[in-house]
């Protein structure tokens, strides 16, 4: 995986001219050191967030991709963030090399890439973040959905950004539990005074992919047919009674400049942590969306130490800290690499301010077999950036 080698420094910051209809499109390229990851800064704006799409042919896959960024009015130069996803480490290598020659050296987006099985006999798959090439006002009535042929993505209007954490209600059943997961996820989004109208995404973590279309009905029944947001599908390795978590990003309304930039929250029926917060809201300002990064290290404690140190390097390119993550998903392989993130964890984040997150345990994570992968968004430490 490119993108997770310590060696590697991208780092793109994409100023977004609002009043006009389309992205800036010289990002300004910068060189970091060599403990560095790529990494997107983009200004609040409208973001494409789509569905997983599946796929035997990489070419046709991104043709999808194209025609689904055209329908926004926008293209692929404007995606600031790549999740790819191969049923096998060396399928991956393979899809990930292919997608990343189709950008320039100096404008490739965040990637983070996971091994998965996948549905339908499928061998590849990704989603992806994309800045609308639109006004600001066209997205004032809220969150817009973007339909071509069986492909679905839903616009986050420029605001309020919501990230919440994964839930997993217990229940053998797998239709139940998801019920009552995204039961338990709008709960919290009327904790924050929202509707379901104002779902961008779901990402679904399941024991079983070909059991996938329960959580697909299940989706149905809570949101109505049509109205599904799109779903990500990643299987992960858990317990009988937790076959299911989901995690959810959400439109908060118009940004408020009166306010913090992040609010790290706890709805009233749940129970605080130190090391994630159940909620992080994104008031206003900027984004920084980060490649996968993982550093590599036989031993399990140093290799979160070391990968840690590596988000801390990166976050510093971009005016940012560890105190200023919004969101993250911990991909780890055994019980001493888990053992080791929540030991750690506790001396890296401030207990008032924590991301949101997932944990998910997975065989394998990606095309180096790595032991443990973190996946990140964060926001400048002030709101206010390089010139």
């Amino acid at each position: 995986m490119r993108q997770l080698t310590p060696g590697m420094i991208l780092l793109f910051i994409l100023p977004l001219a609002l009043q006009s209809a389309s992205i800036a499109q010289s990002p300004k390229f910068v060189a970091g050191g060599a403990d560095s990851v790529s990494a997107v800064v983009i200004d609040d704006c409208p973001l494409l967030h789509s569905s997983q799409m599946w796929s035997t042919d990489t070419e046709q896959l991104w043709q999808r991709v194209q025609a689904l960024l055209k329908k926004s009015r926008s293209d692929t130069s404007s995606i600031v963030k790549l999740n790819l996803y191969a049923i096998s480490p060396e399928r991956l290598a393979v899809f990930e090399a292919d997608i990343l020659e189709r950008f320039p050296d100096t404008r490739r987006p965040a990637v983070c890439a996971v091994v998965t099985p996948l549905p339908n006999r499928t061998d590849v798959a990704l989603d992806f973040v994309a800045a609308g090439k639109t006004t600001s006002s066209d997205f004032k009535r809220g969150v817009k959905v973007i339909r071509e042929d069986k492909d679905v993505a839903r616009i986050l209007p420029e605001g309020k950004r919501i990230y919440i954490s994964g839930q997993a209600a217990r229940d053998e059943n797998l239709r139940k539990a998801t019920e009552k997961t995204l039961e338990g996820l709008l709960d919290t989004l009327r904790f924050l005074n929202r509707e379901t109208e104002d779902v961008v995404a779901i990402k679904v973590f399941l024991t079983k992919m070909h059991d996938g279309e329960y959580v697909q009905q299940a989706v149905t029944e809570t949101f109505g047919k049509g109205s599904e947001p799109p779903i990500v599908f990643v299987q992960w390795q858990s317990s009988q009674s937790v076959p299911v978590e989901i995690e959810l990003i959400g439109w908060g309304g118009a940004a408020d400049q009166q306010q913090e930039v992040v609010e790290y929250l706890t709805p009233p029926n749940l129970s605080a942590s130190p090391v994630f917060s159940r909620v992080c809201r994104i008031n206003h300002g900027k984004s920084i969306y980060l490649s996968g990064l993982s550093a590599f290290n036989a031993d399990a404690n140093q290799h979160v130490v070391d990968t840690f140190g590596l988000l801390e390097n990166t976050l510093a390119l971009v005016e940012s800290s560890s105190q200023y993550l919004v969101k993250a998903t911990y991909y780890v392989t055994d019980g001493e690499i888990s053992s080791s993130l929540g030991q750690y964890r506790p001396k890296v984040y401030n207990p008032k301010r924590p991301p949101a997150a997932s944990k998910a345990t997975v065989p394998i994570i990606g095309s180096q077999r790595q032991r443990f992968l973190m996946d990140m968004i964060a926001v400048p430490a002030l709101d206010t950036m390089m010139p």
